[in-house]
């Protein structure tokens, strides 16, 4: 009986204390609202009778009321930029790239310099200029010179001196050709992943005559040499790599192909009834060069059809 009676006393006692909490949250919410009218009233009353002192204009406000977080933010950085809309479409997606380098209707000076490779016996160096003009950017037509000099090699006087015979031999002295190129091959490559270098490969063949001289095989009848001017045909193959706007680095590799007259076997008395004599010989003189091409004008323009 007596631990009935003190469970009974506690839970009243649980019972009492939660209500009598309960009440007290519900009066403090409702103060606060009584207090914040009483606040307001005083100091509208005080403001008011300040306002009276002071003489303050009746167009000023007073009101100390918190603005908002994004407002004061604006007053303070200024209003936030939109983001600009997109106007992106697949049509702006560039997959291939246009060419870095325009010739069509320009000029290309292209100064040289080569060697032949297919003669032991003898050997020309070759400096020389191109002049060509680009009838649209794959196809040009031009014009070639070429001054050569002579360089006699070890294996002519080991020839002698082995067989106890002197080899027939010519010289060139100069030639030129009319040219014209096209270009089936362009490309790119990219160098040390830093910079994308622009290339193509040409093919070209031209039509013109090489000055030649004959080297007598006696040293002391060189007054019997004669001059040939033989026609020539010159397919080649070449390449330019681009550098600049108005600058390329060229190589090509050509076949000089020539129908030139040696020195005869008999011995003829003057260089013109040697020349009437000598015996004909097609010569493939193939020929080695590099150099650089610049053209004019230095800048080009892009056009599109509308």
């Amino acid at each position: 009986m007596k631990r009935l009676a003190i469970s009974l006393s506690v839970c009243l006692a649980l019972v009492a204390s939660a209500a009598t909490g309960h009440a007290k949250r519900g009066g403090g919410k409702a103060a606060a609202p009584a207090a914040e009218e009483n606040a307001g009233g005083e100091g509208g009353a005080a403001a008011e009778g300040g306002a009276g002192k002071e003489g303050a204009p009746a167009s000023e406000s007073l009101d100390t009321t918190e603005s908002e977080p994004g407002m004061v933010e604006d007053e303070i950085t200024g209003p936030k930029a939109q983001r600009p809309t997109t106007t992106l479409s697949w049509q702006d997606i560039v997959v291939v790239p246009r060419k870095a380098f325009l010739k069509g209707g320009r000029a290309e000076f292209a100064p040289l310099a080569g060697i032949t490779v297919n003669d032991n016996l003898i050997r020309h160096y070759v400096f020389g200029l191109d002049f060509n003009y680009f009838l649209t950017d794959a196809l040009w037509v031009g014009l070639q010179g070429q001054y050569y000099v002579k360089q006699l090699t070890t294996q002519a006087e080991l020839v002698g001196l082995q067989f106890n015979r002197t080899s027939t031999m010519n010289r060139y002295l100069y030639g030129g050709t009319f040219n014209m190129g096209y270009v089936p091959v362009y490309g790119k490559f990219a160098w040390v992943n830093r910079s994308i270098i622009h290339w193509e490969i040409w093919a070209a063949v031209g039509v013109g005559a090489t000055f030649t001289e004959v080297i007598a095989r006696d040293p002391a009848e060189q007054n019997k040499a004669f001059k040939n001017t033989a026609l020539t045909v010159a397919p080649g193959i070449g390449t330019r790599i681009f550098l600049t706007d108005w600058l390329t680095f060229n190589f090509a590799i050509r076949d000089y192909i020539l129908a030139d007259k040696f020195e005869p076997i008999m011995d003829y008395p003057d260089a013109a009834t040697s020349k009437a004599n000598a015996e004909s010989a097609l010569v493939n003189n193939f020929m080695i060069y590099a150099g650089i091409g610049m053209y004019l004008p230095t800048k080009f323009t892009y056009k599109t059809p509308r």
